[in-house]
């Protein structure tokens, strides 16, 4: 049984490979130069049709099915992620410029929606409504005001992030202080 299963393959193989040189034969160039067919990369069978053409005038090429230029865009799928990881933000007054560093292990969206709703109840816990309320400034939107400093994957290291954060902007003169 085996024996049969083996002879046909042969004759398929051997049926293929007279079929090939037959078709390349009246398919040649001038100068006898090489044909070229292009493969995707998606199937485990692309090396055993490589394998049928090794010893013909039949080149073989592959491209890939995505390319690099796909893999490196930015869609909003990856935006919408961003707002959904432990990170160290930051929320710009677009009147001054100023801004407010804050550490979240939430949703960066609902951690935004938060600060929005202590500015609409007139509650000035935090220092970026005290803010917002005090001199008036009109706020934003997330995608405006809401930047993503830095993701933290080890949760005891968002608040010395946020703090190296702070730092930095105060050095600069560029933060919202309490009692602004």
């Amino acid at each position: 049984m085996q024996g049969t299963t083996t002879s046909h393959s042969t004759y398929f193989k051997n049926s293929t490979n007279r079929y090939i040189a037959k078709l390349i034969t009246h398919n040649r160039n001038k100068d006898n130069k090489r044909i070229w067919a292009t493969f995707t990369y998606h199937s485990p069978q692309i090396q055993k049709v490589t394998n049928l053409f090794r010893n013909t005038n039949v080149g073989m090429a592959f491209k890939a099915t995505t390319t690099l230029q796909q893999l490196i865009r930015p869609t909003t799928q990856n935006k919408k992620l961003e707002y959904e990881k432990s990170v160290i933000y930051k929320i710009t007054c677009k009147a001054c410029h100023k801004s407010y560093v804050g550490q979240t292990s939430r949703s960066l969206k609902l951690r935004f929606q938060e600060h929005t709703c202590y500015i609409k109840n007139n509650d000035p816990r935090l220092s970026y409504a005290l803010h917002i309320l005090i001199c008036n400034h009109e706020y934003r939107n997330i995608n405006d005001t809401m930047t993503h400093l830095k993701q933290v994957n080890k949760l005891l290291l968002l608040l010395p992030y946020e703090q190296m954060y702070i730092q930095l902007l105060y050095h600069s003169n560029e933060l919202i202080i309490e009692a602004s």
